[in-house]
């Protein structure tokens, strides 16, 4: 299952307090006995009320008159900083910086842009001048550890090490680090050497516990791994350690007391949400062996423990519509967009689940109003179109699919495949079967796995006896990513009809026949193929089957009704 996971270099100083510079964590920039405290005063005043403009507006004069003013350039940094603008705040924070080159607040949060920039050779760079400053900091040292392993400089970080030992003395703070970037290494017999005498010694942290039983899990030793957690939460009383523990049962087919150790995870107050959040995604993207129900008794705490989380009701949410209470399922995901508007994969499902619902109109109302929220968001666009799609608004359908492509540049190719697909679809239904076809290559190109756009293609090149071998080869490659879709089986049955491959198409539709509920479109080409394998009279019965259930399938009636009457295939 592998809910909980062996952590990774920024997590470790979080997790752990090992941040760059502990020491400073409280530490508030000195301005009371500075000439611009009023001024710093009135940029608190006018960010509580939204003003950000007017705060760097404030902050800039500031600057002008007191070039030499560290602490306003830092707080100018944290501003662009919390804004992701890094190109602007790591400047400025480095200014503050090498104003005052020992001041280990500018030096922490300047690692920390480096850090969300991905630029860790200059985050270490800043970490080796504070060393410089304060070389009795042993934090310092495990900062530099975790960066310079981060940085794919492993063998660089156990230098470190040595260089913090022979310093400082052996630590399980740091022997903790030195195990982590040995898992890394695929060296876990000596990470397990490293922390096992502080299991001994019963160590106070955590991670010297969840390690270790990494380790053991990884060797499919999971008796091992839960005698070390057990004395682990005896030794921490860490609550976090829950979640490892339902790692080891899990490992060992336990699934009642795995499920235990998640319920007191998620019921704790001392595990961050961030963690039990991470859990609970774990096992709605498959990654367990706990059932639907048990899913979404942890949901229930999810909601329970935290209700003013959108995520908490949008997981629920998810489980409730995998379970098909879709009125459920669309409560909690207004519930969601109500707690945060900037929600986009809250807004997405309820548009989802409306659609589901048969409530094109609700779902073009909830894209509207989502993109107001979120103007120009690719994924909303995309969804709004659908559902215009559902309305056979094809006019509208196509403003909005193809503004989604617009503003797709920055978005990643899975989404950029989606749109290209349903611009596949809405082309086709256009009747502009050229388009239709690039735009359907390119949702492949973009997303080789993208199985909805490989069927489609194929099965409107089939209707237009138009490259049977590409559509036979999309059809077939769909249907090995996807063994499961009876609409895919039906289509590959459908291509190889128009190949006149009989005997093989009437295998598919075999296939696709024992799926769940066949369609009157899937019925009609199963008689198709069974005239052409020679039994027309079984060919009548299944053309019968498919006008008794039509139902607006699109079928043309009036040929299914002359097949019958004819008791012959018709083209």
């Amino acid at each position: 299952m592998k809910i909980s996971k062996k952590f990774v270099y920024l997590g470790v100083s979080v997790v752990m307090g090992l941040s760059l510079f502990t020491e400073v964590k409280a530490q508030q920039v000195p301005v009371a006995d500075k000439p611009y405290k009023n001024e710093l005063t009135l940029v608190e005043g006018k960010l509580r009320n939204g003003d950000l403009a007017g705060a760097i507006e404030t902050l800039d004069a500031v600057i002008a008159k007191y070039p030499d003013a560290a602490e306003v350039y830092y707080a100018k940094a944290l501003l662009f900083g919390q804004a992701r603008n890094l190109e602007v705040a790591i400047p400025l924070a480095q200014k503050a910086l090498s104003l005052e080159p020992r001041n280990l607040l500018f030096a922490n949060y300047l690692v920390e842009l480096y850090k969300s920039a991905a630029d860790l050779s200059s985050a270490i760079s800043v970490v080796d001048q504070v060393i410089l400053q304060y070389p009795d900091n042993a934090s310092l040292y495990r900062e530099k550890m975790l960066l310079l392993h981060a940085n794919k400089q492993s063998d660089q970080a156990l230098d470190v090490y040595t260089d913090a030992v022979d310093r400082f003395g052996k630590s399980d703070t740091l022997d903790v680090i030195k195990s982590e970037v040995l898992v890394d290494m695929e060296r876990h017999d000596e990470a397990q050497a490293v922390l096992l005498p502080w299991v001994k010694e019963n160590s106070g942290i955590r991670q010297v516990y969840s390690t270790l039983a990494y380790i053991y899990l990884d060797k499919k030793q999971s008796k091992q791994a839960l005698e070390v957690l057990q004395k682990g939460y005896a030794n921490t009383k860490n609550d976090l350690l829950y979640l490892d523990m339902a790692d080891a049962y899990s490992a060992e087919k336990k699934n009642k007391p795995a499920l235990e150790s998640l319920k007191k995870a998620f019921e704790s107050s001392n595990v961050d949400y961030a963690d039990k959040y991470r859990a609970i995604f774990t096992m709605l993207s498959g990654k367990s062996a706990f059932s639907l129900d048990q899913i979404q008794e942890l949901a229930n705490i999810l909601v329970i423990k935290h209700p003013r989380v959108a995520d908490s009701h949008v997981a629920k949410g998810d489980i409730l519509w995998r379970r098909g209470q879709l009125q459920e399922a669309r409560s909690l995901f207004l519930t969601a967009v109500g707690i945060n508007r900037g929600h986009i994969d809250a807004w997405r499902m309820l548009m989802n689940v409306e659609l589901a619902l048969n409530e094109a109109d609700q779902a073009i109302a909830h894209g509207f109003e989502a993109l107001e929220s979120n103007p120009n968001n690719p994924m909303l666009l995309y969804f709004t179109g659908l559902a215009y799609m559902v309305k056979d608004d094809s006019e509208n359908a196509r403003k909005m699919m193809e503004s989604a492509l617009d503003n797709s540049g920055q978005e990643n190719t899975y989404l950029q495949s989606l749109i290209y697909a349903g611009l596949g679809d809405l082309y086709h239904k256009l009747k502009m079967a050229e388009v239709s076809d690039v735009a359907y290559e390119e949702a492949i190109k973009l997303d080789s796995t993208n199985v909805t756009a490989m069927n489609n293609y194929a099965y409107y090149l089939s209707e237009r006896n138009e490259k049977l071998e590409v559509a036979a080869e999309l059809s077939k490659k769909s249907n090995e990513l996807d063994p499961t879709s009876n609409t895919f089986q039906d289509t590959y049955a459908w291509v190889l009809f128009k190949q006149e491959k009989y005997k093989e198409s009437l295998k598919w539709i075999e296939k696709a026949l024992r799926g769940a509920s066949p369609s009157a479109v899937l019925y009609d080409h199963y008689g198709d193929i069974l005239y052409k394998n020679g039994n027309a009279k079984e060919a009548v019965k299944q053309w019968e089957k498919a006008l008794s259930m039509n139902g607006g399938s699109g079928l043309d009636l009036e040929k299914i009704k002359l097949k019958i009457e004819k008791k012959s295939y018709v083209e």
